[in-house]
């Protein structure tokens, strides 16, 4: 049984504890509204799905480390912007609407469903860390508002550590950081590339937290699936 060798549990933190996907329609809005974009687009949809596409597509290049943290923030706003046919200084104007998103975004309390609970659990017999590709300073105020931040003891930056997941050195880094071992790791995380293969890839135990139901045609990386984070706990 997995439980059985485990003692050190790292955990993705977007949408697997700290609910991204809601808090971060909160945010969009919110900088929509700032910025005053519907005297360019009235359809907040519209201007919701351009970015939507747009920060899906560079967050996978940037999980393979093809483009630069920096790069990533600014085009996605300056991408919009465009879209839209806004008058105005792009770059400038879209790097304010990403600081200000960034700093509303981690703000916003809402967790998944039982990310408490299962972190109260866990925190009473493993070594709890979480494992992100999310970036410095940000990471760490979501984990505040969302009133987790005393159950992890390490917090695993992609942004400090200079490596991405899937790619191997970010895990060979968490070992090392958390003083553990493949064989008694397990990854819990939404994201089954870059969680999920990327720790199965340097040995780690694997939970994939499914909540979206998503339908892959190879979950072989996962050792355990699960939709709910209730199920973690009959697992470790």
């Amino acid at each position: 049984m997995m439980k059985d060798r485990i003692k050190t549990v790292f955990i993705d933190l977007d949408d697997t504890l700290w609910w991204f996907t809601e808090n971060s329609k909160v945010a969009l809005r919110y900088v929509y509204e700032k910025f005053e974009i519907d005297r360019w687009c009235q359809d907040y949809k519209r201007f919701a799905d351009i970015y939507h596409e747009k920060n899906d597509e560079l967050w996978e290049l940037y999980h393979y480390g093809k483009i630069e943290k920096d790069y990533l923030i600014t085009e996605r706003y300056r991408y919009v912007l465009d879209q839209i046919g806004y008058e105005g200084d792009l770059l400038a104007v879209g790097a304010k609407m990403n600081d200000d998103y960034l700093d509303y975004l981690s703000q916003q309390p809402l967790l998944i469903p039982g990310a408490k609970d299962l972190l109260d659990y866990l925190s009473d017999k493993y070594d709890v860390n979480v494992l992100s590709n999310g970036f410095k300073g940000v990471q760490l105020r979501k984990l505040k508002s969302g009133g987790i931040d005393q159950y992890i003891n390490h917090l695993i930056l992609s942004d400090e550590v200079g490596v991405t997941k899937p790619l191997p050195g970010i895990f060979e880094y968490a070992l090392k950081e958390c003083q553990a071992t493949a064989d008694s790791s397990v990854m819990i995380g939404d994201n089954y590339d870059a969680d999920i293969c990327g720790a199965n890839n340097v040995g780690w135990h694997t939970i994939y937290f499914n909540w979206r139901g998503k339908q892959l045609q190879d979950t072989s990386a996962a050792e355990m699936v699960v939709s709910d984070l209730e199920e973690v706990k009959a697992i470790i």
